[in-house]
């Protein structure tokens, strides 16, 4: 088809048009240089203070002796709480989520034959946001009133706006800035739906999003590496995991699980073959959606109107420039992530003082 490899046609597809591969590789180096030490630090006392000892990949996603807060209500409960949060939230916020509610725009219960996991997606023809989950009674339904709730937010602001024809909300990176920054902004009114469990929630989720950027970029830099590298035989491709994990992830082991051992854990991700190229989206929006906390928690109304326009914008403005209008730092640019680094270590630390 004329392209050099595959790389240069995937940011095509995903209508990357505000960073290019460089710029990608600039944010995996700060990545490495300034998140991993400090993720891997988090890690490492938070698994000691729990009594583990030697840290394995199936204690990655433990945050909290006895497990996860769950939440405190039923499907019918939450959807209530979540209303009130979302009319507290702003005025624009309470009427998309009526209009939501109103149009029967969500289906979570879990049952027989449906599909799993959930998304939010949109009608065009009548300008519908719509939101399928499957709910289990874990934290993981309230992502879905916030983080799915952010996508479909974003869907209703731009539903008018008709510069964003091509690129709607924007590229998947702003997209899921959209969705990411919005659980971050429902961070106050977890009390509602944890009850005196919320402290919990909030260390879990914010040390959850923080530790995962780490682990995207190895995806991310995996699909770099073998797509240019298309000979590579299959022992090459898991070699080259295994070293990204020893690089990016230090702490892990798959010590005594002898398939990932070999170095097989990539193939667990579907986005590497079903969306390629797509996960670095989930990490750039990761930061941007930090930084909108961080932000939200010296202001939060400024913080929300900020967001608020952001969102509104969608594929009118670059990614870049949306987040130089918010007046965010750029995760491309030199030491942004330092800075970050820092001020989440510490913000973790005061959330784990509250628990």
């Amino acid at each position: 088809m004329g392209y050099k490899n595959f790389i240069e046609l995937a940011y095509y597809r995903l209508g990357r048009i505000s960073f290019d591969e460089k710029m990608v590789e600039k944010f995996r180096k700060n990545v490495l240089k300034d998140i991993v030490p400090v993720v891997s630090r988090l890690k490492l006392e938070n698994a000691k203070r729990m009594g583990i000892d030697d840290f394995k990949l199936y204690d990655n996603d433990v945050y909290l002796p006895g497990g996860d807060p769950k939440p405190i209500l039923d499907k019918d409960g939450i959807f209530k709480a979540a209303q009130e949060m979302y009319h507290d939230m702003s005025e624009e916020t309470g009427k998309f989520f009526d209009m939501m509610l109103e149009t029967e725009a969500f289906d979570v219960e879990s049952r027989r034959n449906k599909w799993g996991g959930g998304y939010c997606t949109y009608f065009f023809k009548y300008k519908q946001p719509f939101i399928l989950a499957n709910f289990n009674g874990t934290s993981a339904d309230i992502d879905v009133v916030t983080h799915e709730a952010g996508h479909a937010f974003a869907a209703y602001l731009t539903r008018n706006n008709r510069f964003a024809v091509e690129l709607n909300v924007g590229g998947m990176e702003t997209a899921e800035t959209h969705s990411m920054s919005m659980e971050f902004f429902a961070e106050k009114y977890m009390d509602k739906f944890f009850g005196k469990d919320a402290a919990k929630y909030r260390f879990m989720h914010v040390f959850d999003a923080f530790s995962f950027i780490p682990y995207g970029t190895i995806v991310d830099y995996f699909q770099h590496i073998v797509y240019a590298n298309p000979d590579m035989t299959p022992e090459e491709r898991n070699e080259t995991w295994r070293k990204l994990e020893a690089e990016f992830r230090p702490y892990l082991s798959s010590e005594g699980i002898p398939y990932l051992e070999k170095g097989t854990r990539w193939q667990y991700q579907m986005h590497i073959y079903e969306s390629p190229f797509y996960y670095i989206d989930y990490c750039l929006a990761q930061v941007v959606a930090f930084e909108f906390l961080l932000e939200s928690l010296k202001d939060y109304n400024e913080a929300f109107r900020k967001y608020v326009r952001f969102a509104s914008q969608g594929g009118e403005a670059l990614f870049t420039d949306l987040i130089k209008e918010a007046g965010l730092v750029s995760p491309f640019e030199d030491g942004a992530l330092k800075d970050l680094a820092g001020k989440i270590e510490k913000l973790l630390n005061e959330l784990r003082a509250q628990i």
